[in-house]
C-alpha cells in the first residue's frame, strides 16, 4: 500500500530518466534547470508554504520540530565527516557528496506520502514546520559539506543564498502581518499583492515535479559498473540505519513529546535527498555519484521504512 502511495515520486524520476535516455535534454540544460530551481522555483516554495501554513504563535510554539531536523542534520554531518576520511574515493568533489548525502536526507516529499498514508493530511503543517531546520541545514553546514568543508570568504555567502533569504523574509513577513495587523486598504493595492502571492505559488508549486524530472535526467547517465562497491554500501547502511538510530535516540535525550518525536522520526529514516542532485550541479559537486547514491538509498529504502515503521508506530 505505501509503495502504491509513494509510486507517483518514481513515475515523475522515471520520465526523466528515459528524456535523458533518449536525448531529449542535454547536460547544459539539465545544468541550467538546476540553478533556476535553487535560485526561482525553490524560493517560490518556501515563501508560499510558510506564508499559507503558519501564524507567528505556531512558529514559536513548534520550535521542537525545526530543533529535531537540526539534529537530524547535524547528527548526518558529523558522522559523513567520520566515515569519509576512512573511507576511498576517486577525487574531493565524490568525498564532499558522500559528505553532503550523509547530512542532507529527503526531508520534504517523501516523509509527507508517508505522513498521509499513515495520520492523513492535518499532521502535514508539522512536518512543513520541521523543514524550517531543514532548510537552515541545506543552506549553511550542507553547502559547507558540498562545498569542501572549507571556510572561505565565499563559504558565508550561503548564508546570503536566494532559498535562506526566503526563509527569513517569510519568518519576518509572518511576524510583521501577526503582530502588527497593519490592514491594506487600498483595493488595488490588494489585487496587486495578490496577484503577486498567486504567481509566486504557482511558481512554487512547480518545484517538487522540475526537480524530480531533473533527477531521473540525472540518473539517466548512471553506470551499473561499481554501483555496489564499498563507499556505496556504507552510505546505505549510515543513511538508513546509523543515522536515523542515533537521531531517534537523541530526540528522546532533549525529551521532545511523544507526537513530535514521531514526525521527527519519520523524517530521520528517509533516503538521500533528491535535491543533492540538482544542488550537485548547480554547486559544482559530483551530480553523478549524487545520482547513483540517490538511486541506491531510494531503492533499498523500499525495504528499511516498512522496518523502522514498525518500530516508531
Amino acid at each position: 500500500m505505501l509503495i502504491l502511495k509513494i509510486l507517483p515520486v518514481f513515475l515523475i524520476i522515471l520520465l526523466g530518466f528515459f528524456a535523458r535516455k533518449r536525448k531529449v535534454i542535454g547536460l547544459t540544460t539539465i545544468k541550467e534547470i538546476s540553478v533556476s530551481i535553487t535560485k526561482f522555483f525553490y524560493p517560490c516554495l518556501i515563501f508560499s508554504s510558510f506564508l499559507k501554513n503558519f501564524t507567528a504563535s505556531e512558529l514559536l510554539s513548534g520550535w521542537q520540530l525545526p530543533l529535531g531536523t537540526l539534529i537530524l542534520m547535524i547528527t548526518g554531518y558529523i558522522v559523513g565527516l567520520l566515515a569519509s576520511s576512512m573511507l576511498k574515493f576517486k577525487n574531493d568533489k565524490e568525498k564532499d557528496t558522500f559528505r553532503f548525502q550523509c547530512t542532507i536526507n529527503n526531508y520534504s516529499f517523501l516523509p509527507m506520502t508517508v505522513i498521509i498514508v499513515l495520520f492523513g493530511e492535518k499532521r502535514i503543517p508539522e512536518l512543513i514546520l520541521s523543514t524550517f531546520g531543514s532548510e537552515i541545514s541545506v543552506w549553511t553546514f550542507g553547502i559547507l559539506a558540498l562545498t569542501g568543508n572549507k571556510l572561505r570568504k565565499d563559504s558565508f555567502k550561503n548564508l546570503l543564498s536566494v532559498p535562506m533569504v526566503s526563509i527569513l523574509l517569510s519568518v519576518l513577513l509572518i511576524f510583521f502581518r501577526d503582530k502588527t495587523g497593519i490592514a491594506i486598504e487600498s483595493q488595488h493595492l490588494k489585487i496587486f499583492f495578490s496577484s503577486v502571492f498567486i504567481a509566486i505559488d504557482l511558481l512554487g508549486k512547480v518545484t517538487v515535479p522540475l526537480a524530480l524530472f531533473i533527477a531521473g535526467c540525472r540518473m539517466g547517465e548512471i553506470k551499473i559498473k561499481g554501483l555496489l562497491e564499498l563507499k556505496n554500501v556504507v552510505l546505505i547502511v549510515l543513511r538508513l540505519f546509523l543515522i536515523p538510530f542515533i537521531s531517534i535516540l537523541l530526540f528522546k535525550v532533549f525529551q521532545f513529546d511523544m507526537e513530535t518525536t514521531r514526525i521527527l522520526s519519520i523524517v530521520a529514516i528517509m533516503p538521500t535527498a533528491i535535491a543533492s542532485i540538482v544542488l550537485s550541479e548547480a554547486y559544482n559537486a559530483d551530480s553523478e555519484y549524487a545520482a547513483k547514491t540517490t538511486f541506491l538509498t531510494h531503492l533499498f529504502s523500499f525495504f528499511s521504512i516498512p522496518l523502522w515503521l514498525s518500530f516508531i508506530q
